[in-house]
């Protein structure tokens, strides 16, 4: 039997679509004490998919490993260690990997990022839902949140807006 999980991306953006500048860095998101929906969303996380980017990006932060609660896979081909349990580097194949955790897992998988990994998974058909916040701040260029693809078909279930001017929008992938 196939687990009751959604694929979820759940990313933030600038206006004009980057996830990061093209270093990598994020030091233009803005946190808004009105945001609230992030932890609703972790609640019903049990597993968390990222590149090696994105880990060494959350790594570098200096702080412990935030999400204690999610079983994480790093998807890379380098041979990296790490002293947490809840964590696991692969280098497999993301129909093999799905295929393999699809009957383990009841709980949401967030599709972390970053755009490489998110861009493989809306290839492959293994999105069900887009979840972007998007910033009040153009940059211009950056890493973009989407690569070169065939058409995404969305439908929109949800719109909200915040003190600080950021906007999130929620999709179901529909094709």
């Amino acid at each position: 039997m196939t687990g009751t999980y959604r694929k979820i991306v759940y990313i933030t953006t600038s206006l004009d679509g980057f996830i990061a500048r093209k270093n990598g860095d994020i030091d233009w998101l803005e946190e808004d004490p009105s945001y609230d929906y992030y932890p609703e969303f972790i609640r019903n996380v049990e597993v968390i998919l990222m590149g090696a980017a994105t880990y060494e990006k959350v790594m570098s932060f200096g702080i412990d490993w935030p999400y204690q609660k999610q079983m994480s896979y790093v998807f890379t081909h380098k041979k990296v260690h790490s002293e947490e349990k809840n964590i696991e580097f692969t280098d497999e194949e993301i129909d093999s990997f799905m295929n393999r955790i699809q009957n383990e897992t009841t709980g949401d998988i967030w599709i972390m990022g970053g755009s490489n990994l998110i861009n493989q998974f809306l290839k492959k058909g293994l999105v069900d839902e887009i979840i972007v916040g998007i910033q009040p701040i153009a940059l211009g260029s950056g890493i973009s949140l989407f690569t070169e693809q065939d058409d995404i078909k969305l439908e929109l279930t949800k719109v909200s807006s915040y003190e600080k001017g950021m906007v999130q929008i929620h999709y179901n992938v529909i094709g």
